[in-house]
């Protein structure tokens, strides 16, 4: 159970952020936009186009803090059909963002997000 589930209603819909995801061009599914977010979005009547997909925003704001307790991490964003945010290095090892490097483990290996939290960001941003 995450912690969000701990203080927060524990039926709260969530998205698990992976942390391998920002090791490879193809991480956090390839940046696509996830069917849990587009489901989340259809059952609150919020059109697909007014709520895009905040992943970079989720990332920097959930996932980097959570690995900058135990990892020195430097990332970087891209304009691309794939995932749009990687690490660069890890830890002082430079990482190959075509393929996961067996030398880098994350911890935490993933965070839950709530998506009421993605959503407000998400419409924060439009």
């Amino acid at each position: 159970m995450s912690i969000y589930g701990t203080i927060c209603n524990i039926d709260e819909p969530t998205i698990t952020l992976y942390s391998f995801g920002l090791l490879s061009k193809w991480g956090f599914g390839d940046g696509d936009t996830p069917d849990e977010w587009l489901d989340y979005l259809d059952e609150r009547g919020v059109d697909w186009d007014d709520a895009e997909w905040p992943l970079v925003q989720i990332v920097r704001r959930y996932l980097l803090p959570e690995l900058a307790k135990n990892h020195a991490i430097d990332v970087y964003e891209i304009g691309t059909i794939h995932n749009p945010i990687r690490a660069s290095k890890v830890d002082g090892i430079e990482i190959d963002d075509r393929a996961i490097n067996d030398e880098v483990e994350l911890t935490p290996a993933s965070v839950e997000v709530p998506l009421a939290e993605a959503l407000k960001i998400a419409l924060e941003d439009t």
